[in-house]
C-alpha cells in the first residue's frame, strides 16, 4: 500500500511539474508567417527547453500567387490546381517548415479561418482555448501595427484579452518586411550555426518546385523579397504592449 501511495505521489508530482511549465504558443495568420517573422523566436524558445506550440489560423487560400503557380504549371505542361488544392499545398509547406524549425507535430494546430477576413472574435476564442490548457502561456502574435489586417487582428485580439485580464502574457511581432519601419522593444537574433541551418531549412520548405509531389514553391513565389530579407536578417522583432492599450 505504501509503495502504491508513493507511486501515485511521484506520478502526480510529475504531472504537476509539466502543468506548471511555461508554454509558448505562436499564432501564424498564414503559411510562411511562422518562419518569416516568428521563425527565430520559435527556434530560440525551443533552444531554451520550452514547450512550443504553433497555430496556423488560415490556409492562405486568398493569395494571388495561385495565378502565377497555375501559369507556370500550364507552361510546363502540368494540370492547374484549384483553390482548395492551393490551400492544401500551402499547408504542406507550413508542415515542412515547422518540422524544420523543430516543433513537434503533436504541438501543431491547423485551422481554416477565412483568409483575408480574420476577426478578433474568432482569434480571441482560439487564444483563450490555448490559454486554459496550461498554467502559464506566453502568446506570440503579430503586431497590431502590422499593415496587413489578418496580421494586426491577432495583436488586437490578444491585447483586448489582456486588458480584460482573461489572459496575462503576450508578445507582438513585426513582419520581417517592416523591421525598418517600426521601433521595437526587443529582438531575437540567430547567431548559432545550427540554429541558422534550421532557419534556412524552414525557409527552403517554401521554395521547392516539384509539381509531381505537390510542391509549388508558393511561399517564395508569393513574397520572394520577404524570403531574402528573412535569410539576411535571421531575427524576430517584437514589442510587449499593443498600441491599442
Amino acid at each position: 500500500m505504501k509503495k502504491l501511495i508513493l507511486l501515485l505521489t511521484i506520478i502526480l508530482a510529475g504531472c504537476s511539474a509539466t502543468k506548471n511549465d511555461q508554454v509558448d504558443v505562436f499564432y501564424s495568420p498564414h503559411p510562411d508567417d511562422e518562419v518569416l517573422s516568428l521563425g527565430p523566436a520559435i527556434i530560440h524558445a525551443l533552444a531554451s527547453s520550452k514547450e512550443v506550440h504553433v497555430v496556423l489560423l488560415s490556409k492562405g487560400k486568398a493569395s494571388k500567387a495561385i495565378n502565377t503557380v497555375n501559369e507556370r504549371l500550364e507552361a510546363e505542361g502540368h494540370p492547374t490546381i484549384s483553390t482548395e488544392e492551393f490551400g492544401d499545398a500551402r499547408v504542406e509547406e507550413f508542415k515542412r517548415a515547422v518540422e524544420a524549425l523543430g516543433v513537434a507535430a503533436s504541438n501543431v494546430t491547423i485551422l481554416d479561418l477565412p483568409d483575408g477576413e480574420l476577426n478578433k472574435e474568432a482569434v480571441s476564442k482560439i487564444i483563450v482555448q490555448k490559454d486554459t490548457m496550461y498554467n502559464k502561456v506566453i502568446h506570440h502574435v503579430m503586431s497590431d501595427k502590422d499593415p496587413h489586417s489578418d496580421h494586426s487582428v491577432t495583436g488586437q485580439a490578444l491585447q483586448k484579452l489582456i486588458n480584460e485580464e482573461v489572459v496575462q502574457y503576450g508578445k507582438y511581432y513585426f513582419p520581417v518586411q517592416e523591421h525598418k519601419n517600426f521601433p521595437f522593444d526587443n529582438k531575437i537574433k540567430l547567431l548559432n550555426k545550427h540554429q541558422k541551418a534550421r532557419m534556412i531549412e524552414a525557409l527552403e520548405s517554401y521554395e521547392e518546385w516539384d509539381p509531381a509531389s505537390g510542391s509549388y514553391s508558393i511561399g517564395k513565389i508569393s513574397v520572394p523579397e520577404y524570403f531574402i530579407a528573412a535569410k539576411n536578417n535571421m531575427e524576430s522583432r517584437y514589442h510587449y504592449k499593443s498600441s491599442s492599450e
